[in-house]
């Protein structure tokens, strides 16, 4: 039986392969974001730079598929894996209701920043957005988490 580090970076693994697959080789849009998914469960799991390290390198990733806006996912991906290896020395249990709490709070800061950082403002992107259509996806986005983690537990049997 793996160890739980490994089969944890190993779901991390599979939740990317499966976001580039759908989003990519289908063309399914209607996806959840689980590059969002997988920075913030991962971004968890490690320390502050760490975490950072992390969140630069899915950013980077989740950038290149981006048609604008180039670096926002970056910035945001670093603070927001930063903010979550934090969030342990605050709150330590991982219950589904903290989760689908710290999913929402996380996958809208990321919204937050794109917004921000990637100039949607100066493309005539009405700041509604945020509180429309961003804390949409971020209700969808933390319902992946939740699920996400569910199957995984069930999978391997680790907490």
């Amino acid at each position: 039986m793996a160890s739980r580090s490994t089969s944890f970076w190993t779901f991390i693994l599979i939740l990317i392969v499966l976001h580039l697959a759908l989003r990519l080789a289908l063309g399914l849009m209607v996806v959840p974001d689980l590059i969002v998914v997988a920075a913030l469960l991962g971004g968890r799991r490690l320390d502050g730079w760490q975490s950072a390290l992390y969140g630069l390198v899915l950013g980077i990733l989740a950038d290149s598929l981006a048609l604008v806006g180039f670096g926002a996912t970056s910035v945001a991906f670093v603070v927001v894996c930063y903010i979550g290896s934090r969030s342990r020395n605050f709150f330590e249990g991982d219950s589904y209701l903290f989760i689908s709490i710290y999913a929402i709070l996380g996958a809208w800061l990321v919204e937050v920043i794109r917004y921000f950082a990637g100039g949607a403002s100066a493309r005539g992107v009405d700041l509604g957005y945020l509180i429309g259509a961003g804390l949409l996806n971020a209700l969808y986005v933390a319902a992946a988490a939740v699920v996400s983690l569910i199957a995984y537990r069930a999978i391997t049997g680790h907490r």
